[in-house]
């Protein structure tokens, strides 16, 4: 317990001067999704701790769940859509021969993407769907497996109160396979972004089994260079007990208006950079 809590207080230290991202790369809260994207022309990749009680019920090694890691790579090609592609850490005995000894030697691979037909503006929300595992493989290349496939629809909208960014964010998920489906139904959240470092973002959220906890950050926002490389940082609590969290690199590969000239993609991130993914799930 005593070095849970030493753990936490640091990553909590780090993330007062960082940003944050979600499990699956694709821009969201801790465990849940909403209808913010990510910047225009943006790249990330990165990993995730994930705690078992995040990894699906039918996931496991000799009968028993297992903490895991994700890593993904993301991007947003044009200001409404953010496809993501990444893997979960599987553990099973070597060869599968259950002889053997244990260790992280498949992965369960999948495809995430999110698309935005309505941005955000002054009188209405921004509205986004989506799905994670939406096509899957497992390491001997069989698809089908689908452990974390997912549709959602989420509506997100900010408001800036004399520089604070308050945040609200409302999804309907469903989650395909029956050993999921406690985390079906209506999830929702909350950001706060304050006004003496909006870099920094805290939230709490419920994902439909449980209410959980974090903050994200971007380390090192180069405001006079916003397309060097930035690391993005989260570290949460699920159920304000289970630690996950996480670290992703940004690269700005285009230009703000994407692969083709428009306008910014959302009306939130022109007011703030830390608008949310990733500050990203799920």
């Amino acid at each position: 317990m005593r070095t849970k809590c030493i753990v936490l207080s640091w990553m909590l230290i780090i993330a007062s001067m960082s940003w944050g991202q979600q499990y699956t790369g694709i821009e969201g809260l801790i465990h849940i999704p909403t209808a913010d994207m990510d910047t225009v022309g943006m790249a990330r990749i990165g990993a995730q701790y994930m705690p078992k009680q995040m990894i699906p019920d039918a996931m496991k090694c000799d009968g028993k769940k297992f903490n895991s890691c994700s890593n993904y790579l993301s991007v947003t090609p044009f200001k409404w859509v953010s496809i993501g592609y990444g893997y979960t850490l599987w553990k099973f005995h070597k060869n599968a021969d259950s002889s053997q000894k244990t260790g992280f030697y498949t992965k369960d691979r999948y495809f995430s993407v999110k698309l935005q037909p309505l941005a955000e503006d002054r009188w209405w929300p921004s509205i986004a769907i989506g799905g994670n595992d939406v096509w899957g493989a497992s390491d001997k290349g069989k698809s089908g497996s689908n452990y974390f496939r997912n549709y959602y629809i989420a509506f997100s909208k900010h408001v800036n109160l004399s520089g604070w960014i308050i945040g609200g964010h409302l999804a309907y998920r469903y989650w395909w396979r029956d050993y999921n489906h406690k985390w079906n139904g209506v999830v929702t959240g909350i950001t706060l972004q304050p006004s003496f470092y909006q870099p920094l973002r805290a939230m709490v959220e419920w994902d439909g089994n449980g209410v959980n906890v974090g903050v994200d950050c971007r380390l090192y926002t180069w405001r006079k260079r916003p397309s060097l490389p930035q690391f993005q940082l989260q570290c949460a609590l699920l159920n304000g007990r289970y630690f996950t969290g996480g670290l992703s690199l940004c690269v700005k590969l285009l230009g703000n208006s994407g692969l083709f000239k428009g306008k910014k993609h959302s009306k939130a991130r022109e007011e703030t950079p830390t608008s949310p993914q990733s500050f990203e799930t799920m």
